[in-house]
């Protein structure tokens, strides 16, 4: 008989949350605010150019060997572009700080994710996070801002792990912080490369949240077109054990 149902994570953005002004327009934002705090002030401008020329070479890392680099790392790099010195960590982290505080400002919850995730919280299962994201402070953030910090067990970010879906790796931790095998938990999410397959990978069952109107190819064991069919596939999976 399979084990019983013991977890279900969830990835977070455009799964539980996204932004309610455009990525580019929220780091702008941000940087503008980090602008003042220089004291060699540079216009906000050309720490933006620095953040792009930055921002690609970074991705490619991610992207190509699966590991993050913490926004610490993006900071002290665009810092120091920007001051042609090393920059005092005390500035990096008040840098830091206010990257989060704009995300998190600037992140709205779908209208199905509370209701679902209150479901979930009745039943006799843990609940995760499982999220590529620079920033474990800026995950953290965003979870309060849209009050749904309350209902996790776990949070686990590519910041706080070192590697990034679909490595197998951050499902491991995950994993390994609740004290679970991959056969009690499942994975909901709405990649089809970084959460249905590296989740698959290591043996969890997944769920594809797809909000584009047609059902998508998907090797997930269950795919939904909005969060609200969740707490009901969950539900199946538990009688299927």
């Amino acid at each position: 008989m399979p084990p019983r149902l013991r977890a279900v994570f969830f990835d977070l953005g455009e799964t539980l949350v996204t932004q309610n002004i455009e990525d580019n327009m929220v780091t702008k934002l941000a940087l503008q605010e980090i602008a003042r705090m220089i004291p060699r002030a540079e216009r906000h401008e050309n720490l933006y150019a620095i953040y792009k020329r930055a921002y690609k070479i970074n991705q490619r890392l991610r992207l190509k060997h699966q590991v993050e680099i913490p926004i610490q790392t993006w900071m002290t790099q665009l810092l120091r572009r920007a001051l042609r010195r090393d920059p005092d960590e005390r500035l990096v982290q008040r840098a830091v700080v206010v990257v989060a505080r704009h995300r998190g400002a600037n992140a709205v919850a779908f209208k199905d994710a509370k209701p679902v995730v209150e479901s979930l919280t009745k039943r006799d299962v843990k609940l995760g996070i499982i999220s590529n994201i620079s920033s474990h402070e800026v995950a953290l953030q965003i979870l309060k801002h849209v009050r749904l910090q309350g209902y996790f067990d776990k949070v686990v970010t590519s910041a706080l792990v070192g590697v990034r879906k679909p490595d197998p790796g951050i499902f491991r931790y995950a994993l390994f912080q609740l004290g679970l095998n991959p056969e009690q938990a499942v994975h909901v999410g709405d990649s089809e490369q970084m959460d249905v397959c590296g989740a698959k990978a290591i043996g969890l069952k997944t769920i594809l949240v797809s909000r584009r109107g047609s059902k998508p190819a998907t090797i997930a064991d269950y795919s939904a077109g909005r969060l609200n069919d969740v707490a009901d596939l969950v539900q199946e999976l538990e009688k299927d054990r």
